[in-house]
């Protein structure tokens, strides 16, 4: 709609020239949560060697010489999207819950979410300061020294401390510091402002939901050889980020379930020119975790 262009216009953050895909090479813009890890896992073996392609470092966006500039005119390009409520809820259980010590999450989720939106009894109001850095030096000891599985939380017994129980931000604190524009990050940031699709024309969008038999089909589209698919090696790769199945949505309505109505409908306020432009049916994901919320929580 022309609502939707005034609002996501201007251009891409990020795109990739990846010459070595397919006959005339790809532009591809990576959303984060979105596949982009498995994507990246595919065409990194184009360019390098599987010692170095199992390191985080390998990632092809690290790399200037990928520059979506500098791709001849007439390059196909590539987008993968994700439904927005599976994406919100990956990157938090994958960077915020129990964030990994060192990446810069764990800092970020407890001084811009946890810390404006918990509650703390009034007697440690004049505390509080002293609490939040308390707070984020215990957090990164812990997370360097027991880490834990992504998808917990982590709480630390024996403290009297607000800001550690549990530590880093609930699913609650992160969506109000969203909202608030306190968290602006590019694991959840609006496809459509990521990408300018209503600017920039894409040739190829996928979905992560059927991504494993999609991409596949796109490579073959794309004209890829023989030589490429086998050096691509689609069934080693094809199993990061799958779209969850309809049977397996437990943990997803149960964090949901716990917001608030407002909430959301801030949620999908927020997402809906995604929900739109790619034929995501978010309304009814709400009406879903409300039914889940008065069968299991009422």
């Amino acid at each position: 709609s022309s609502g939707i262009n005034a609002e996501y216009g201007g251009s891409a953050s990020e795109k990739f020239y990846l010459d070595k895909v397919g006959p005339n090479g790809l532009v591809w813009c990576p959303v984060y949560k979105g596949a982009s890890s498995s994507t990246n896992s595919h065409f990194c073996p184009l360019f390098y060697g599987e010692s170095t392609c199992a390191k985080p470092s390998a990632a092809l966006w690290r790399k200037p010489n990928f520059r979506g500039s500098l791709a001849p005119k007439g390059t196909p390009t590539l987008l993968i999207v994700r439904h927005p409520f599976e994406r919100l809820f990956s990157a938090y259980r994958d960077k915020i819950q129990a964030p990994p010590n060192g990446n810069g999450f764990i800092d970020a989720a407890m001084r811009k979410a946890a810390f404006p939106n918990r509650f703390i009894a009034p007697e440690l109001i004049a505390k509080r300061q002293s609490l939040i850095n308390s707070a984020v030096a215990i957090a990164a000891k812990q997370m360097k020294e027991h880490p834990v599985e992504r998808g917990q939380y982590v709480y630390m017994k024996g403290q009297s401390n607000p800001y550690l129980n549990p530590l880093s931000a609930t699913f609650e604190e992160f969506i109000r510091a969203i909202l608030m524009g306190a968290m602006d990050n590019e694991h959840w940031k609006q496809v459509g402002r990521y990408c300018a699709p209503c600017s920039e024309y894409y040739d190829y969008i996928l979905k992560v939901e059927n991504y494993q038999c999609e991409f596949p089909q796109f490579l073959k589209t794309l004209g890829s050889t023989e030589s490429l698919l086998n050096r691509i090696n689609l069934e080693k790769r094809i199993n990061v980020n799958k779209g969850r199945s309809a049977t397996d949505r437990t943990d997803f309505y149960e964090y949901y379930a716990l917001l608030p109505d407002n909430l959301l409908d801030a949620i999908y306020q927020w997402y809906k020119a995604d929900c739109d432009l790619f034929d995501y049916n978010c309304e009814k994901t709400i009406c879903e975790i409300r039914e889940w919320r008065r069968a299991h929580l009422s």
